[in-house]
């Protein structure tokens, strides 16, 4: 079965939804992949880096599927989304030099809220995936990593929050 719009469905709803979920996709790969890169020296950082590769993967998945269905490319929005996500590094944290043990906390709990968003996609194009000439159980299997996600990103924010406030805590324990 070839993906498709059919007639029944409002192609350019359904391209801006894509879209936006693609631009959401690029701000969370951009965090995720700098939260990565940032916390080598802590004990979750092999989970962030597996979430950093899982994420890409999806991002480019949902890139291709927005290719497949001939939807027209909004490159604007990855763009704003990309640049949101560079603006929200210049938070004041406190700290001139470094980080602050908070950042990791704030930047899990802003992850978590974009994997439950994508989730949401995962189970709308699930829901429409026959319509639209697409394997729902991909969409399933996809809606099941975001809860496996999830469930990663509290394991990192359990190891966060305990450093949350230190004043001189070392944040890599």
């Amino acid at each position: 079965m070839a993906p498709h719009i059919p007639h029944t469905i409002d192609e350019k709803l359904l391209g801006l939804y894509l879209s936006d979920h693609l631009s959401g996709a690029t701000a969370g790969l951009g965090r995720i992949q700098r939260m990565a890169k940032d916390f080598t020296d802590t004990p979750v950082h092999a989970e962030l880096a597996g979430l950093a590769a899982e994420i890409r993967g999806e991002r480019e998945l949902l890139h291709g599927l927005i290719h497949e269905l001939g939807i027209r490319q909004r490159p604007h929005r990855q763009a704003a989304a990309w640049l949101a996500e560079h603006a929200g590094r210049l938070k004041l944290n406190g700290r001139l030099l470094n980080r602050s043990p908070m950042t990791l906390v704030l930047e899990v709990e802003l992850m978590r809220a974009a994997v439950l968003a994508k989730i949401g996609g995962w189970q709308t194009l699930e829901e429409h995936a026959l319509e639209l000439g697409l394997e729902p159980s991909a969409y399933a299997r996809l809606t099941a990593q975001g809860r496996q996600q999830i469930e990663t990103l509290d394991r990192v924010h359990e190891h966060a929050r305990s450093n949350a406030f230190r004043k001189h805590g070392d944040i890599t324990g």
